[in-house]
């Protein structure tokens, strides 16, 4: 019990130093960049008197010490300031684009590990069938096609010439929200989200599928899985039952951090979708040099990816507690 406590608590402090570690390093990207926050708000045909008070507002005319405490004072009470190009406060901004998001790329990654060690299962226990040697070409060519690419033939196949899915948004152009459950919980955002939804999830499926087919090769090799089979146990309940539980633990690990970083895939997906997530404000942020916007959606991705790692740690010690013996720092 110690030693996992032991290991939670490195790893705990790990991710706190790694936040810290992006935090400082957001802070200084976006004043070592060349269009820097102060030449964006301040347009050269402004009087010095003009310039002055604009960069005044912001706290960019302060030391650049006291702009990182100001920075991190606002980081800690939720505050990213206020957007350059329209004057609103930019965390509500990001968080409503973030749920935006995550309506598309949750029930994605959540689709394909639920498929993907079935799948994976499935090829390894036809190891060098048609099975196999077909299942796995074709959840490869489907990760290795880019995502963009994919996304432009579904629109032109079920949008543009069958016209039985929109093309882009979240809603109909005509749609005005009354609440948060209606925008998520109509027909109409299900036809919206339906393509995005499919692309991102065949685009994730080859990992929870390859990496099961791969640890399920080693376990159907064990002694283990020899003793189940000379108890008479059928193949379904050996592969299902023992199988694959013992080659599932990698695959839940990696489906924390999938969750994760598939905020940072949705960049590509929203563009070709057009679909109004954190992604797209991210990048339509830095195209325009509306830094607060920007920094706070990098922010956002950043803490998802490095807190689901720490959830992937504790989701690894409650599968097998011998994790801890053999991924502790000494």
């Amino acid at each position: 019990m110690k030693k996992i406590q032991r290991f939670l608590l490195q790893r705990f402090a790990l991710t706190l130093f790694s936040l810290f570690a992006v935090i400082t390093i957001l802070f200084l990207l976006f004043r070592i960049v060349p269009n820097d926050p102060a030449s964006v708000l301040a347009s050269p045909q402004f009087s010095d008197e003009e310039r002055r008070a604009l960069l005044e507002q912001y706290g960019l005319t302060k030391p650049i010490w006291e702009q990182y405490v100001i920075y991190m004072r606002n980081l800690v009470t939720g505050s990213f300031g206020r957007s350059f190009a329209t004057g609103e406060r930019v965390a509500p901004f990001v968080l409503d684009r973030a749920l935006n998001t995550m309506s598309v790329t949750i029930p994605a990654v959540l689709l394909a590990f639920s498929v993907g060690p079935f799948l994976g299962a499935t090829f390894s226990w036809n190891r060098g069938g048609k099975i196999d040697n077909y299942g796995t070409a074709a959840v490869l060519v489907a990760y290795a096609a880019p995502i963009f690419w994919t996304g432009m033939i579904a629109l032109a196949i079920f949008s543009f010439h069958l016209g039985w899915l929109p093309s882009s948004g979240m809603h109909k152009a005509t749609y005005v929200e009354t609440s948060l459950l209606d925008r998520f919980l109509s027909v109409d955002f299900l036809k919206h989200a339906l393509m995005p939804i499919t692309i991102f999830f065949l685009w994730r499926l080859s990992q929870p599928t390859l990496i099961m087919r791969n640890n399920m090769i080693d376990v159907l090799g064990s002694e283990y899985i020899e003793l189940k089979r000379a108890e008479g146990l059928s193949d379904r309940r050996v592969l299902f039952h023992h199988a694959m539980r013992n080659a599932l633990l990698p695959v839940v690990h990696y489906g924390a951090l999938a969750i994760g970083f598939a905020f940072g895939g949705s960049v590509i997906l929203e563009q070709v979708f057009s679909w109004p997530g954190v992604g797209r404000a991210m990048f339509e942020a830095t195209l325009s040099a509306d830094y607060p916007v920007a920094q706070a959606a990098f922010f956002m991705l950043s803490v998802m990816i490095i807190f689901m790692n720490f959830f992937a740690d504790i989701v690894s010690i409650y599968l097998d507690p011998r994790v801890a013996e053999e991924g502790g720092l000494g």
